[in-house]
């Protein structure tokens, strides 16, 4: 076994050497020719700025001044989806991701106020991003109710600040403003509009 060792340790030992050799500066005298050089810091790809994903690249945050919000369709009976349309008024895309806020605003109810906040769904939010012209939108699922009838809907864009209040003529909706699991909430922004 011991035979078959030594050549293979000669001819590594030969290729280190060789190799060495080949690295361009001398040595500090005493200092083996592998140790001369500093360590060079590996290379790593470009980060991406921060907030930004792979899927949307350099493209810049959608803010208030760049998408404009209306009230799109409304659908089903019992518990129905109202969709809120982000157009991009920008010359440039934008992009999207979260939930925003909505919350409903209208007479003020004995026990929870004039102000609805409605909560997020449990879906996982992915970037959107919205062509210049193009559109997205959050759609949000509310029970028709009896009782208390919004006036508006106070509208905004995630990771924003700036609010759009727009008209709600959609209806009475049942406050649930303690409930765990309420039947009332908002999607994440979603491609396109429906």
């Amino acid at each position: 076994m011991t035979s078959h060792r030594a050549p293979l340790l000669i001819g590594l030992l030969s290729a280190g050497l060789l190799v060495a050799g080949c690295g361009g500066g001398a040595a500090p005298s005493g200092a083996p020719a592998a140790l001369s050089g500093a360590p060079t810091a590996p290379t790593s790809a470009p980060q991406q700025p921060t907030g930004e994903s792979s899927a949307s690249g350099e493209v810049a945050r959608c803010t208030g001044a760049t998408v404009s919000a209306s009230v799109g369709t409304t659908l089903g009976d019992t518990q129905r989806d109202t969709t809120i349309v982000w157009r991009n008024t920008s010359d440039a895309p934008c992009r999207m991701t979260g939930f925003g806020g909505v919350d409903l605003r209208g007479p003020d109810d004995p026990q929870w106020g004039p102000s609805y906040s409605l909560p997020r769904a449990g879906e996982q939010p992915t970037p959107v991003v919205v062509k210049p012209g193009g559109t997205a939108h959050t759609v949000i699922t509310w029970l028709p109710g009896d009782s208390w009838t919004p006036t508006d809907i106070v509208v905004t864009a995630p990771d924003e600040t700036t609010s759009t209040t727009l008209k709600w003529d959609q209806g009475p909706v049942l406050r649930q403003d303690g409930a765990t699991h309420p039947g009332t909430y908002i999607h994440p922004v979603a491609p396109g509009s429906v």
